[in-house]
């Protein structure tokens, strides 16, 4: 028999050079960028388009590093920043596992705030690894609580937010899973990693019927967030638009429970009208 090796059996050969082509068009699209940012990084990349079998992780990581490169701006044709190459390099390693549009756009936030103009800061190593862990669910939720919830700033200029509770009908719609035991095991998942609840809360309430679902971001899903939205400057000015003080917030609180107060008392006063008129009518009615 004459030599087999090349021979394509599958006829698969064609879509694997159109791939390789495509890829390849990708590096080189990101390959100045890189350069500029991060040489390391650059580096790991090439590795990664050598190796026939991790395309995939290739091909994911390529859209990352355009979704990036689309958010920074250049001066002069000279990108002015850089990214610390431990966490640039970690966030080619995860970021790489995942093939989801939404959370890649995540990972294209945080590789742009990675960039700093000294390349020192590799405080995004914590975001990396609670990114990682979340899944596409995960991430939906905390998007929608980081967005929805209130922001409050404290005279220390820290920044929280205000408590956020929401249906599972509305759980359904914003992430997509209509599976009650899965939504119940991610916010449980996320109330681990401390991105949702409120002190020892968060999640589901298994003695409400209603099942109402606590997802209120904590400060450390706060930072997540925008620094997945590409920002590394204070919380307080990204979330300026807005935002309350907490005195206005406990002002505000303040006036909340006197008037459910007000109400209150004015049900108890019309119950007892009520009591009162059938008292009378009975009386009445004995005395004819």
């Amino acid at each position: 028999m004459g030599d087999q090796k090349g021979i394509d059996l599958l006829g698969i050969k064609p879509i694997g050079e159109a791939i390789n082509t495509t890829i390849s068009k990708s590096f080189e699209g990101i390959e100045g960028f890189l350069k500029r940012v991060c040489a390391p990084a650059l580096e790991e990349v090439g590795f990664l388009l050598k190796d026939q079998v991790r395309h995939w992780r290739l091909n994911n990581i390529l859209g990352i590093l355009e979704k990036a490169q689309d958010r920074l701006k250049f001066e002069n044709e000279q990108l002015q920043i850089k990214a610390h190459p431990k966490v640039a390099l970690s966030i080619i390693e995860n970021g790489s596992m995942n093939d989801n549009d939404e959370v890649q756009e995540l990972w294209a936030g945080l590789f742009v705030s990675s960039c700093t103009k000294d390349g020192q800061d590799d405080e995004n190593l914590i975001f990396v690894d609670l990114l990682k862990q979340i899944t596409v669910v995960e991430a939906r939720i905390v998007n929608y609580s980081c967005e929805k919830a209130r922001k409050i700033i404290h005279k220390n200029q820290l920044v929280t937010a205000d408590e956020i509770k929401i249906t599972l009908d509305e759980l359904y719609s914003i992430t997509g899973c209509n599976d009650i035991y899965r939504i119940d095991r991610e916010l449980d998942h996320l109330r681990s990693l401390d991105l949702i609840g409120q002190g020892l809360f968060g999640g589901f309430n298994v003695n409400n019927d209603t099942l109402i679902a606590d997802i209120s971001p904590t400060a450390l899903a706060l930072n997540l967030f925008i620094r997945s939205q590409g920002y590394n400057g204070e919380p307080s000015k990204y979330w300026n638009s807005g935002i309350i003080s907490y005195e206005e917030f406990i002002e505000e609180k303040n006036m909340k429970e006197k008037e459910e107060m007000k109400k209150r008392v004015s049900e108890q006063n019309k119950h007892k009208e009520t009591l009162a008129k059938l008292r009378a009518k009975n009386k009445e009615n004995l005395n004819k």
